[in-house]
């Protein structure tokens, strides 16, 4: 019997030769242009997105998926339900979870042995706020630009034993080591900040990272990333960003099923990690009188039974990016974050996003006044197809831009904008 991995390369490339006709192409090429030619590999890419036959930018928050990845889906799926324990077919869906730890560690600079298969961010924020016995006043630092999913879990710690939360000022031009010293103290036990921030867009570089985990580590103090923006948007190596854990998503920016995550633990960390949530497939063995033996890894963090299929989708949608190129994906983001950058400032608007070494793929813009950010959004959405995201700030809004975005699409979100006016 062929492969797991076969399986899975013949499924996308089978997916993938249902390609739109020639004629069909040129048809697009106009529309999509704009101030740019878009090049042929982004609309290959597009094609197989059915979402971009309309403007779409949310990738910040629930991505749509390409057609490959949904088939590998399909396809594993009604494969296992052949027979979920049969002997010629149990091993080669089984093999789905390692071969996923193994793919998304090796793109991503860690270990298989310290990557855990998530169905969130928010999962991976939670194995983290619990991976440690908290006393009461113990204090944790996030920051002022968060999504409640690395918000709530600390409040929750708060209301349950007293932990207090404070906040680093994360503020576009900020600087981070500055931020984090003004509210640390001999108390402080845990940093949990993001990556990328979904509310300004500022992107922790590799060397403030790497500067404030070895200063954290001095102090026993816990370094963890929020990564739900990060994989996929911007450079992203956990060995270079010198954390603890990193929380992250196959459903934004990777573009891969709903309900897909991995968490990352540093293997130097593992067995000071405390464990809230356990289960079957946690252990190596246990007994009937308390008994039991951890997996030495970090998928000692998973339990219970899988949904293999998703998984497995989760794994397509990283080859389906791979085959493109994960470099030529981040420089044409960057690119187009500048385009978008120069062309809001051209208009007399400003930017709250960091500009420059800092930014990612989710710019957030001020509106002008008298706009706001949830008037601009739902006036988008339902009247220009456009999809953008309001965020903390009343006059800012988020627009994610990711490779399979056009420049004349930036330009039909901003001209939609300025006819608010």
């Amino acid at each position: 019997m062929a492969s797991r991995r076969s399986f899975l390369k013949t499924a996308l490339v089978t997916s993938s030769a249902a390609v739109i006709s020639p004629v069909d192409l040129m048809a697009m090429i106009p529309r999509l242009g704009g101030s740019e030619m878009t090049p042929e590999w982004v609309l290959n890419a597009r094609k197989q997105i059915p979402a971009t036959r309309d403007r779409f930018f949310q990738t910040a928050g629930i991505a749509p998926s390409p057609t490959p990845v949904l088939d590998v889906v399909s396809k594993v799926l009604h494969y296992q339900n052949q027979g979920p324990v049969h002997p010629d077919i149990y091993p080669s869906v089984a093999a789905t979870e390692p071969d996923l730890r193994t793919h998304f560690g090796a793109l991503f600079g860690a270990h298989a042995h310290e990557i855990a298969l998530t169905h969130s961010t928010s999962e991976g924020i939670n194995i983290a706020s619990w991976s440690r016995n908290w006393d009461k006043d113990d204090e944790v630092i996030i920051s002022n630009q968060e999504h409640p999913a690395n918000t709530i879990p600390w409040y929750n710690l708060a209301t349950r034993f007293g932990v207090t939360v404070r906040r680093a000022d994360l503020t576009t031009g900020t600087n981070l080591m500055d931020a984090v010293r003004a509210v640390a103290s001999t108390r402080t036990k845990f940093v949990s900040i993001p990556h990328v921030s979904r509310n300004n867009g500022r992107r922790i570089t590799d060397e403030e990272s790497a500067t404030l985990a070895a200063w954290l580590r001095e102090r026993d103090i816990r370094f963890h990333l929020d990564g739900a923006q990060g994989p996929g948007c911007v450079p992203v190596d956990f060995r270079l960003l010198g954390c603890d854990y990193y929380s992250a998503c196959g459903h934004k920016w990777l573009l891969g099923p709903k309900g897909t995550g991995a968490f990352f633990c540093h293997e130097d960390v593992l067995d000071r990690t405390e464990m809230s949530w356990t289960g079957s497939h946690s252990t190596l063995s246990y007994d009937q009188e308390g008994g039991y033996e951890l997996i030495p890894e970090a998928r000692r963090f998973e339990f219970g039974t899988r949904a293999l299929a998703t998984f497995a989708g989760f794994d397509a949608a990283l080859s389906w990016m791979e085959s493109i190129g994960m470099d030529r994906i981040l420089k044409r983001v960057d690119e187009l974050v500048t385009y978008a950058e120069e062309s809001w400032q051209e208009r007399g608007h400003t930017i709250t996003s960091p500009i420059g070494e800092a930014r990612s793929g989710v710019l957030v813009i001020r509106l002008p006044e008298p706009l706001t950010g949830w008037q601009v959004y739902e006036s988008l959405r339902s009247e220009a197809s456009s999809f953008t995201s309001p965020v903390d700030g009343p006059r800012d809004l988020r627009i994610a831009i990711h490779f399979i975005n056009t420049r004349s699409e930036i330009d039909a979100t901003f001209n939609a904008i300025e006819s608010l006016l």
